[in-house]
This record gives structure tokens, C-alpha cells and sequence, in this order.
């Protein structure tokens, strides 16, 4: 046995590897930004508590507050406003659905032409907002009832006019009956301001 025995126990190799240390100044900048964040996190989530605290104190403030004002209003008179304000609503409604029948008369008098007398006068008018006009009447020839058709024509308030039932009279005129429907917006009643 050729073989040399080592007698020796000391290891000629060191047995714990030598390893580049690594720097501190990276491991701090991780750990640095860890930390800023985390106190970051702890300041905002204390905001946060802090901000809920005083909106909950706010809130409850106002409650109070609103609660004292609903106390001091006088229930007797806002009831008297609120019948008052319905009263003048229905008012309003009124006014706004109201005719005027002096409107009609009045376009029919300057509509009609001087040798042309009207008898008779039917007026209707129901909740939809229909209404209708029969005139009766009496001219002394034909050509003043054409030219009462013309005057009534130029009218855009008179719709569906028709001249109907001429006939002579005793005396020699012409008798005739006018039928027309009636703009809605030319009879409401309108407020002057």
C-alpha cells in the first residue's frame, strides 16, 4: 500500500465558501422604500379615521340643528301656506282652462260686414277643447252673404266654415246659416300682465 495517509485533521480547503457580501446600501434602499410606504399607509388609513370621525360629528350636528328648526316652525301656518298654495294652483287652473267668450263675440263683430245681420247664435264648447259657432242670418242679396264668406274666411280662427240653408225671406234677403269650429287658443282666457 503505496498510499500516503494524511495524518493531518486541518483541511487545506476552507470549508465555509467565501461568498461576495452583498452591499448594504441596496438591502437598505428596499427596506427604506418598505418602511416609507408602510408608514405611508398608517398615516392615510388614520386620515381616513380621523375624516369619518369628524363627518360623523358633523352629520350629528346638523341633526340636531334640524331637528330644533322643525321644532320652532309654527304646524298651523305651513298648513295654512300648503291649503294656500293649493287653492292657488286650482286657481291657476282655472284661469288657464277658462274661455272668453267676449274674444268670440268680438272677432265676430268685426268680421261682420256692415249689410249683413245675424239672428241667431249657438255657441258649444266641451271639455276636449271643441268648440263650435252656428250663426243664423239675413243679408239683403247673394253677394253680401259671398262677401261675408270672404270676410269670415280671412279669419284663421274660424275653422270648417260652411254656409248652408240659403234661402229667400218674405222681404227679399237672403237667409243663411254659418257653421265653423273654433281655434281653441283664440277663446282661453288670457291675463294681461
Amino acid at each position: 500500500m503505496d498510499g500516503k495517509l494524511q495524518t493531518s485533521f486541518i483541511p487545506k480547503q476552507p470549508l465555509v465558501e467565501n461568498k461576495p457580501k452583498k452591499s448594504p446600501a441596496s438591502t437598505n434602499v428596499f427596506a427604506i422604500i418598505g418602511w416609507f410606504i408602510f408608514i405611508v399607509a398608517v398615516l392615510a388609513s388614520l386620515g381616513v379615521f380621523a375624516y369619518e370621525q369628524m363627518l360623523i360629528k358633523s352629520i350629528d350636528s346638523k341633526n340636531a340643528e334640524l331637528t330644533n328648526r322643525i321644532k320652532k316652525f309654527d304646524i298651523a301656518s305651513v298648513d295654512r301656506f300648503i291649503q294656500l298654495n293649493s287653492r292657488l294652483q286650482a286657481a291657476n287652473t282655472l284661469m288657464e282652462n277658462h274661455s272668453a267668450v267676449s274674444a268670440l263675440l268680438g272677432l265676430i263683430s268685426t268680421s261682420t260686414i256692415q249689410s249683413v245681420q245675424f239672428t241667431g247664435l249657438e255657441y258649444t264648447y266641451d271639455e276636449a277643447n271643441n268648440s263650435s259657432l252656428i250663426l243664423t242670418g239675413k243679408a239683403p242679396n247673394f253677394a253680401s252673404v259671398a262677401l261675408q264668406s270672404d270676410s269670415f274666411g280671412s279669419k284663421p280662427y274660424f275653422k270648417n266654415q260652411v254656409f248652408s240653408e240659403l234661402g229667400l225671406d218674405t222681404d227679399g234677403g237672403v237667409l243663411f246659416q254659418f257653421n265653423a269650429s273654433i281655434e281653441p287658443s283664440y277663446i282661453k282666457y288670457k291675463i294681461n300682465n
